[in-house]
């Protein structure tokens, strides 16, 4: 197997991944740091204090319990509309299941680069291939259901903005470009298989798709409307969970 495909991104060298991620993590904590100024009336002090402060007065059960329930699990918007809950839990398991097997991955590409322990890179990104795959089909299915609700049901496309079809339409394009850069691979296991073995196309497609993806998924949350999954989970927790 060559060794430009020991990486689970796909992408050539372990220091082109890690260049663009610190790019986008660089952004997105601009980006968070703008946002908490605002919060706290143009400082951060004073809207880290106020969400201590609202935190630890409203205790209307445990944070391991508003974690669990209220963010994790979502359980307002499932007695709200389970429809809804279905699609965002869809995207949320889709996503954020491929971002954990993302960063398990790179901490095993750090410890190899860096010399600590002895890891079969290949061998570990085959592991993942499978539930790699299912994830992505995850988060395509509540895509896919989150236009058809914005295209069908009347009230959802009244309160549609271009903003909220960027957001979807823009993760629709990236997992598609995932997986078709999956299937260009020469050891690829995946259904996409079927497009062919081109070690070149692979490495250049995982390369745009990683890069998108990072500045997309992560740098641009702060400036978009996806800012609500940080913003949410402050606020529950904040005003101590619950009902």
């Amino acid at each position: 197997m060559s060794e430009a495909f020991s990486y689970y991104s796909g992408v050539p060298t372990f220091i082109e991944m890690l260049s663009i991620a610190m790019v986008a993590i660089l952004i997105f904590l601009i980006g968070m740091i703008l946002n908490m100024k605002k919060w706290g009336g143009g400082s951060i002090k004073a809207f880290l204090s106020a969400f201590i402060k609202s935190a630890s007065e409203n205790k209307h059960q445990s944070i391991v319990t508003s974690l669990v329930l209220d963010i994790l699990l979502q359980r307002r918007l499932l007695r709200r509309s389970p429809f809804r809950w279905v699609m965002h839990m869809l995207i949320f398991i889709g996503w954020g299941g491929m971002l954990l097997l993302s960063l398990v991955f790179a901490a095993f590409e750090m410890l190899s680069e860096i010399g600590i322990g002895s890891f079969d890179l290949n061998a570990i990104r085959n592991s993942f291939d499978v539930p790699n795959e299912v994830l992505g089909y995850l988060l395509l299915l509540g895509l896919i259901i989150a236009i058809i609700r914005r295209l069908v049901l009347s009230e959802v496309s009244k309160r549609t903005q271009i903003f909220d079809w960027v957001l979807v339409l823009g993760i629709l394009f990236i997992t598609v470009t995932g997986f078709i850069a999956e299937g260009y691979r020469p050891d690829s296991v995946t259904a996409w298989s079927f497009l062919g073995a081109d070690a070149a196309l692979a490495q250049s497609l995982s390369l745009f798709h990683v890069a998108i993806s990072l500045l997309f998924c992560i740098a641009y949350i702060p400036f978009s409307k996806y800012m609500h999954m940080i913003a949410a989970p402050l606020t529950i927790i904040a005003n101590g969970g619950g009902e």
